[in-house]
């Protein structure tokens, strides 16, 4: 417990603590007041920027864009240590080196965790704000469909976040590199979204018979395919399930991974990076 409270109070003192969940916040902000500046929504489905629906925003903000943060404030947390050499005084002090890496990683968890629930409760703070922009009702938070949809918010989004900040993490310690961890999230992101979109179109593209083409082709959705367990993509799996503003484009051409296959899935790629930066630690040559 006190290597844990030290690592609180190092992370309490970094500018990225803050200046990351602010700029998340800020861009909430941005657009709930962007929208309730707006013309007034109207439909038979209601405005999603209500409760329930309004969890579906709320989801894409801090698990799409918080996903990205998660990753860069662990990386950036993760890799300050060997900038700075502090591992060189740990060592000294005679700590063991897996316990102080993964009471680090626990620590980040901890601010990762509390900037989501911080999240969270501005989405529903600026939902009412918006409604009172519009005069129109937002609906309760934590009763009825409200409550089911933000309890398997966090319960499916929470694993997702931690998993990706943990690669992050992973990325920074192994490689002893701040901006390795930061970049780490943008990249597979990126570069999982082209793999995928590479195997789909070629994939659909292979359904077409030229030789006849009055043919129907089959238009179905494929898979589940192994690009779906990388790392990011797996995590989508995941949030599929989770409460959303509409349905995404890669929900018509992609089967999803089993939700409990996903969730082990996931959780296999934590308990990795954790035991991955563990052992580098463990294995690393410390100089003066």
């Amino acid at each position: 417990m006190r290597l844990l409270a030290a690592e609180i109070l190092k992370i309490r003192r970094r500018w990225a603590t803050y200046v990351l969940e602010s700029l998340l916040l800020g861009l909430m902000l941005l657009v709930f007041v962007l929208v309730g500046i707006g013309p007034r929504p109207s439909g038979v489905f209601g405005s999603p920027f209500a409760f329930p629906q309004v969890y579906g925003v709320v989801n894409q903000f801090v698990f799409g864009l918080g996903s990205l943060l998660a990753v860069a404030f662990a990386g950036a947390i993760g890799g300050a240590d060997f900038t700075w050499g502090v591992l060189r005084v740990v060592v000294a002090r005679g700590e063991s080196r897996a316990r102080y890496i993964l009471t680090k990683a626990a620590a980040i968890g901890l601010f990762v965790c509390g900037g989501v629930v911080i999240a969270f409760v501005a989405g529903i703070l600026l939902t009412y704000l918006l409604g009172a922009m519009q005069g129109s009702d937002a609906g309760n938070p934590i009763t009825g469909q409200s409550g089911r949809d933000l309890t398997r918010s966090l319960a499916l989004g929470l694993p997702v976040i931690l998993e990706r900040a943990a690669i992050g993490f992973a990325v920074a310690v192994v490689l002893r590199s701040q901006i390795a961890g930061i970049v780490a999230g943008i990249v597979l992101q990126i570069g999982e979204g082209i793999v995928s979109l590479i195997i789909i179109a070629v994939t659909f593209a292979s359904r077409f018979d030229p030789t006849n083409p009055e043919a129907a082709p089959n238009l179905g959705p494929i898979g589940p395919e192994w690009f779906q367990y990388l790392p990011f993509s797996i995590g989508e799996s995941v949030l599929a399930e989770a409460p959303q503003v509409t349905q995404g484009a890669s929900d018509f051409v992609l089967n999803p991974v089993p939700l409990t296959t996903a969730l082990i899935v996931t959780f296999a790629y934590l308990a990795a990076a954790l035991a991955l930066s563990a052992l580098r630690v463990e294995r690393a040559e410390i100089t003066s």
